[in-house]
């Protein structure tokens, strides 16, 4: 089919988009239809279900947190951590705009919303966990990578890179979704400041 691949880009951006309105539970293919302009008929050409679609946007995660950093050297330990913390807490809209050419206006919110509502579907659809489960390895392999070149260029103390990856990560995700699921608007910055807090801790200068 004709432009396959740009049609199927803007259906998982549209889709995107009417995940934070409607989240999951209230979500139809109608929503995506209307935030994509077309009738939904055309959406079936190319998913075959709601959650077909939605699964496949899942690797939206992996193209805004992480690009193409896995083929990029790493020349500072530090500051490309912290660029990576940065990243998932706060995305910019210029990174994601490099993924999706039409974004949702707060596009902080807006990911946060759709992090929680994929990955709390997870919890009763074996698809999306292991889907779920192959994007958190992928963040943690990029942590992890980060951290053996901090302690192989001696920026970091010789700690173990693969507690420390998933000491980050889980701290990372559980403050995007204390953030969105409570009234705890400070969570997101609590976790940036214990973030400061192991880097300090790794660091060989402390």
């Amino acid at each position: 089919m004709s432009g396959q691949p740009e049609t199927e880009q803007r259906i998982r951006e549209a889709a995107f988009r009417a995940l934070v309105k409607h989240g999951y539970a209230d979500l139809s293919i109608k929503d995506i239809g209307d935030e994509l302009g077309q009738n939904p008929s055309l959406i079936y050409h190319y998913f075959d279900s709601k959650d077909e679609l939605l699964l496949s946007m899942l690797d939206v995660f992996v193209e805004i947190f992480l690009g193409q950093r896995a083929e990029e050297p790493i020349t500072d330990a530090e500051t490309e951590l912290r660029r990576f913390v940065g990243q998932i807490l706060h995305p910019e809209p210029a990174q994601v705009e490099a993924v999706m050419s039409a974004p949702p206006s707060d596009i902080e919110t807006a990911i946060a919303r759709v992090f929680v509502e994929l990955w709390a579907h997870a919890t009763w659809d074996d698809d999306f966990r292991s889907k779920t489960t192959a994007v958190e390895d992928g963040l943690r392999d990029a942590v992890e990578r980060i951290i053996r070149a901090g302690i192989e260029r001696e920026q970091f103390r010789p700690v173990d890179p693969e507690q420390t990856a998933d000491h980050l990560l889980f701290l990372l995700k559980q403050g995007i979704h204390t953030q969105t699921t409570t009234n705890r608007s400070d969570a997101v910055d609590q976790v940036q400041t214990i973030v400061d807090e192991i880097l300090a801790d790794i660091s060989r200068e402390n």
